[in-house]
């Protein structure tokens, strides 16, 4: 089993323990609506390289995944009862935590050398942008975010090609910019 699509499952509460999917490369658990917890067996899937929560509203655990080697690409968009975010492996190369509630990141994304692309569009709850991201981050959106003020070590994302700071009502000002832009 390579490829696990549960998407629209909206009545599923619980997965199985997953820990005999050992090729398991692609988790999609998009509009589970009534998932509540990843089981911790996730993360035994060492070959799983993307993993989606769209939209799993009632998602409120995703346990760690450092041990997740092969993960490159991670979707949690609108899981709106996710409160804190999961510890993920560095190798990520692309993170989407869109529409949360989460306030802030960890200090340590400033270690995750292989991100390219970071969205975080839609944090409501997120009000100050002051993680410090790894030069490797060629992508940022914050659209629709609550978002008040950046600090300047975006200036130091000398890779950095798009900046999305769209609908940001409550931003006030911007910091100095990398010359990338």
């Amino acid at each position: 089993l390579k490829t696990m699509k549960l998407s629209r499952s909206s009545r599923l509460k619980e997965l199985p323990n997953l820990s005999n999917a050992k090729n398991l490369e692609c988790l999609d658990l998009h509009q589970c609506v009534a998932l509540l917890e990843l089981p911790s067996s996730i993360s035994n899937l060492h070959k799983l390289n993307f993993l989606e929560t769209n939209h799993c509203r009632s998602l409120q655990v995703i346990p760690t995944l450092t041990n997740l080697v092969s993960l490159e690409d991670i979707k949690m968009m609108g899981c709106l009862r996710l409160k804190s975010f999961p510890d993920i492996p560095a190798n990520i190369i692309r993170l989407s935590v869109m529409e949360t509630t989460i306030a802030e990141f960890p200090a340590s994304l400033r270690h995750f050398s292989h991100i390219e692309s970071f969205d975080i569009s839609g944090s409501v709850n997120l009000k100050t942008f002051s993680t410090l991201l790894p030069t490797s981050v060629t992508e940022l959106h914050i659209d629709n975010s609550g978002i008040e003020s950046i600090t300047d070590c975006i200036k130091d994302l000398h890779n950095l090609r798009v900046l999305a700071l769209s609908n940001c009502k409550k931003l006030t000002s911007v910091p100095k910019l990398p010359g990338s832009l």
